[in-house]
């Protein structure tokens, strides 16, 4: 063990504490240095080194200061090598200017684990480590054959498989492009019944229902979809993500949940080099929830993920169930989540046919009830106009957001989600994204992720190719909300001040920009090309859409009707909802 302080340490202590407050050669004789060697890890070997990390991580929570070294190498972990926690391998709890340096080494990881799990942390620097899978959590393989519902597919031999394996979700492949299957691809989420082996690595997949999926195709098979994050942070402070790279998880790559400032810079989650993967992690690249501060996202890359490269939301809506008395609700999420409130915590109450927010509520407490129940004392009395079915958003775990020069490719669903408020997501690519590029949205439609966003930018972004097939969405850059079965409000002022300027949009089956239930947007000098290919409604036939919406400027923008795909009908529609007195279109090109 030995004590030590590299410049970039020093840099991130500066940023966290003040660099007045910080005295160099102080903090140089604070800082712990823990290798792992020390206990036991070996790199660069086949012998698992789970419990030798365990002591060095508990050695982390008995110093000030400490830093948890991986000298360079490639270390193993299993499930089940800590009985203890045999699928939660590394816990972090309550330390503080804690830092994790990997110095370059390669993490692998055999079965359903999930690597790291920080909570209650401070000033948190995490670096230099790459994480793969020994075998990945899914399974790729050519369609051979299909049935009454079933389908065979040869697996590759990268994906040893002896039948019985559990398919949480599937999805067909084009052999030639190596992207989900344009058009008519499959996206197919808990309908397997059952694997058995047919042959040598050949399985035949038993479906619950009849799908079109075609032999001749490539089939990804994700056996574990959520759930292992490589990542967890749970109300952690001041976080520092840096040159973290993640090949595949078996959920997602990172997950904050109720976390103050965390940045991530030159975190990755990409298919291996030289692996012939179609996909890294399973789930999403990275998922924010209730945190507070600042997210900053900055030199970052997302590509062939099962879901979205970046979700940030202020938390889950919580639908009213019971109404005990003027200050006492009782809640709850659809699908049994439960995310407490904090005391002081402010409420947006919102009906669901509307999700026009009436007014808010303070928070007392909150507590647990059985069946994921939730019971809100508030401060003082709600507003009478509160009534069973509506909806509270939680509007003080609120974070700022900025992306920049950030780069999603090749993945499942969707780019960017903004549930949040003051965001800023400029310089940008998105390339080969199935569902689309950028979702300013909330919903209470079946996730029911909050909130109505207010005040964001998309700015000086590119787009090629983004929806094009399944799962569908109405445009490339989408403001929208949806009500109960994907219906857009009535009404403007859901989502309020968005700008979506300088932008350039080249491919899209749907709109190029689509924009519902909004109050004050700006659609300013974006150029807009081969969108409305093969439009899914008869809303998205236009190059810009927009309804429900007023106070709206739209100018200097180029989409030629022309060089639009073969389902454009008009290059700018508004649709029933607007408040035209309120809409100024000028100095447009192709208009």
């Amino acid at each position: 063990m030995y004590k030590v302080m590299t410049a970039q340490l020093m840099a991130m202590l500066c940023f966290t504490m003040g660099a007045a407050a910080v005295n160099e050669d102080a903090i140089m004789e604070q800082r712990t240095v823990i290798d792992v060697t020390d206990f036991g890890a070996v790199p660069d070997n086949d012998e698992d080194d789970t419990l030798a990390v365990t002591k060095a991580i508990q050695k982390a929570h008995e110093v000030s200061n400490p830093v948890l070294f991986f000298p360079k190498g490639t270390y193993h972990f299993a499930e089940g090598a800590n009985p203890e926690h045999p699928h939660r391998l590394f816990h972090f709890r309550g330390i503080e200017n804690l830092t994790i340096d990997g110095d370059g080494s390669l993490l692998m990881f055999d079965g359903l684990v999930a690597p790291f799990h920080m909570a209650e942390c401070s000033n948190l620097l995490i670096k230099n480590i790459y994480i793969d899978w020994v075998r990945p959590p899914f399974s790729s393989g050519e369609i051979i054959a299909t049935g009454d519902k079933y389908f065979d597919v040869r697996v590759f031999e990268a994906y040893p498989v002896k039948g019985g394996e559990p398919v949480q979700a599937f999805q067909d492949f084009d052999p030639a492009t190596r992207l989900p299957k344009r058009d008519t691809g499959l996206d197919v989420y808990r309908s397997v019944d059952r694997t058995e082996l047919i042959a040598p690595q050949t399985l035949r997949v038993h479906t619950t229902w009849e799908t079109n999926i075609e032999a001749g195709f490539l089939a990804v098979l994700r056996h574990q979809v959520y759930a292992y994050n490589a990542f967890y942070l749970h109300s952690c402070r001041d976080v520092q993500v840096q040159d973290i790279t993640v090949y595949t998880t078996p959920g997602m790559g990172i997950v904050a949940e109720k976390c103050h400032n965390i940045s991530l810079e030159r975190f990755r989650v990409l298919i291996a080099p030289d692996s012939g993967r179609l996909m890294s992690a399973t789930a999403d690249g990275s998922h924010f929830g209730g945190c507070t501060g600042l997210i900053r996202i900055d030199d970052c890359e997302f590509e062939g993920m099962g879901d979205d490269a970046v979700n940030i939301k202020t938390g889950l809506y919580l639908i009213v169930e019971d109404i005990i008395d003027e200050r006492t609700v009782v809640g709850y999420h659809p699908l049994g989540f439960q995310i407490l409130p904090d005391p002081g915590d402010i409420m947006e109450l919102s009906p669901t046919d509307t999700l026009l927010s009436y007014g808010e509520a303070i928070v007392a407490s909150a507590t647990a009830k059985e069946n994921n129940r939730t019971e809100v004392v508030f401060q003082a009395p709600f507003p009478d106009t509160l009534k069973v079915g509506d909806v509270l958003g939680n509007a003080s775990r609120v974070a700022r957001a900025h992306i920049s020069n950030t780069h999603v490719r090749s993945n499942r669903a969707r780019g960017f989600l903004i549930q949040t408020r003051d965001a800023l997501v400029e310089d940008c690519t998105f390339r080969d994204i199935t569902t689309s590029g950028v979702f300013v949205m909330t919903e209470v439609v079946y996730f029911y992720e909050s909130i109505a966003p207010h005040d964001v930018i998309v700015r000086n972004n590119t787009f090629i190719n983004c929806g094009y097939t399944d799962p569908k969405a109405e445009g490339v850059i989408q403001v929208y909300a949806y009500l109960k079965d994907f219906a857009f409000p009535p009404k403007p002022g859901v989502i309020r001040n968005i700008t979506i300027e300088g932008n350039t949009i080249q491919g899209g089956n749907n709109s190029g920009i689509f924009v519902t239930s909004t109050e004050g947007i700006q659609i300013l000098n974006n150029k807009i090309e081969d969108v409305c290919r093969l439009p899914h409604r008869d809303e998205s036939r236009s190059a810009i859409y927009i309804m429900s919406t007023r106070n709206v400027q739209i100018t200097g923008n180029t989409a030629v009707i022309d060089q639009q795909g073969d389902g454009c009908d008009a290059v700018l529609t508004f649709g029933p909802g607007c408040d035209m007195d309120t809409i100024v279109v000028e100095g447009n090109t192709g208009f």
